[in-house]
């Protein structure tokens, strides 16, 4: 035996010995870190029987391996997580609570049902804060403070009720990344070019409150930013983005805007825009010549007053909503071939005419089809290989014919409604799982489900 084999298992045993003591120290929360988790614990209102986090923490365990925990290598408490936690009522409010967690740098106390106010010891006491996430709770209030974290980065109070204006602290965060305030009852003016100043800033959401955003004519937002979505902002025109290289997520949805849809807006984030929705605004056209982006995944236009050719869509887009538009013309003969990957598609509402073209048999992934409350002639269309589709809607039309039996291949469908139309015939046996309310208004048909019998 060679004297390195002899002396092996105790290099080994050594090794383990001490690797073993490096990781003890690692997973060790220091004991004023405990208290101060213990107390918290202790300061929140929560339903035993649906916690998953809370509801594991006692003296017996080592508080860095508590639901929720991670500490760093010295024992501080760096990430705390009781998000779905079933808390209620309010968030502790005492300096002492929050004064000893000087490591804390990601705070989510998201999705629960937390009520009162927003405690200013979140925003003053806690100056290694990165991330608060206070979200899909009922917080209430208005936002104040006058010295939040230098280095907060990402700030989520979305779909609570706080009022009052955007707090103007948030224009002097320099690291912020991420806002988040929509589905609140903010008000006010929210002047856009003030968060130009904001250098890192990538996502901006202040959707669905009572704010009036307005710019300058010559706004710019810095040109990393990656999602804006300013949905319900009384917006009356749009703001000046073509320089906005890299924005993929663009939602000015529920405005005020109008006349054409402008080309450049295609050519943002360089081609790649992925989500696009200007849906709830009152938009006439698109200004051509256009060319959507390839990589468009989501394209929402309904509930505009678009007139004229029906825009062929990128054959990449999964959802697709032309509906509650004022077209006055036909769907394109090879449109169902662009809708190869398309799961929902809905052009409901928007004065179609002619018939339904062949080619949808060829949209494969479809899930959902609404082409309802038009003025579609003709027959529908043998789509029995979309088999993939949940929800059908052909109803209130003037389709004429027999229903084909191919809809009785659709295993997955879920949702049937061809009312008032003029469809004619025994409704196909594999049909009558759904109720006469998805056949009446067509005096041609007989058979269950409906009462009229065929002769």
């Amino acid at each position: 035996m060679t004297p390195s084999s002899s002396f092996s298992p105790s290099i080994a045993l050594f090794c383990s010995f001490f690797f073993g003591l490096i990781t003890l120290s690692a997973t060790t929360c220091l004991d004023h870190q405990k208290v101060l988790l213990l107390s918290l614990k202790n300061n929140l209102t929560f339903d035993p029987s649906l916690s998953t986090k809370l509801v594991g923490w006692n003296q017996t365990l080592e508080c860095c391996a508590w639901g929720g925990v991670t500490c760093d290598e010295t024992g501080h408490v760096t990430r705390l997580d009781l998000s779905r936690e079933s808390l209620s009522g309010p968030i502790p409010s005492s300096q002492n609570q929050w004064q000893g967690l000087e490591k804390l740098e990601y705070l989510s106390l998201g999705y629960n049902s937390l009520s009162g106010s927003l405690p200013k010891p979140l925003l003053t006491l806690l100056p290694s804060l990165q991330d608060l996430d206070l979200s899909y709770n009922r917080l209430s209030g208005q936002i104040i403070n006058d010295s939040p974290p230098r280095n907060l980065r990402n700030l989520d109070l979305s779909n609570n009720n706080f009022e009052g204006p955007v707090p103007g602290f948030i224009y002097k965060l320099a690291a912020l990344s991420t806002l988040k305030l929509s589905a609140n009852k903010l008000s006010g003016r929210v002047d856009l070019d003030k968060f130009a100043k904001l250098k890192e800033l990538y996502a901006l959401d202040l959707s669905y409150n009572k704010l009036s955003v307005s710019f300058s004519a010559n706004f710019s937002l810095l040109s990393q930013v990656n999602s804006i979505l300013l949905a319900s902002c009384n917006m009356q025109e749009l703001p000046n983005l073509k320089n906005q290289s890299r924005l993929l997520m663009l939602d000015l949805s529920d405005n005020k805007l109008r006349g054409e849809i402008p080309n450049w807006i295609w050519e943002l984030g360089n081609g790649y825009l992925r989500f696009l929705n200007l849906s709830h605004n009152q938009f006439s056209g698109l200004q051509k010549p256009y060319t959507f982006p390839f990589l468009l995944d989501v394209l929402d236009l309904h509930s505009n007053n678009l007139e004229g050719d029906i825009p062929v869509p990128p054959r990449r887009v999964y959802h697709l909503d032309y509906s509650n538009n004022n077209f006055k013309s036909s769907i394109p003969v090879g449109f169902g071939n662009v809708l190869r990957s398309t799961l929902f598609f809905s052009i409901s509402n928007s004065h179609i005419i002619g018939v339904i073209p062949e080619s949808i048999r060829n949209a494969s992934s479809l899930r959902v089809l609404d082409l309802s409350r038009n003025g579609l002639t003709g027959l529908i269309p043998l789509i029995g290989n979309l088999k993939d589709l949940q929800s059908l809607d052909l109803s209130v039309n003037m389709l004429s014919g027999s229903i084909p039996g191919e809809l009785t291949n659709l295993a997955q469908l879920s949702s049937l409604n061809l009312s008032y139309n003029h469809l004619s015939g025994r409704i196909p046996q594999g049909l009558i799982k759904f109720t006469g309310l998805a056949f009446e208004g067509n005096d041609g048909l007989c058979g269950p489900p409906l009462k009229k019998s065929c002769h």
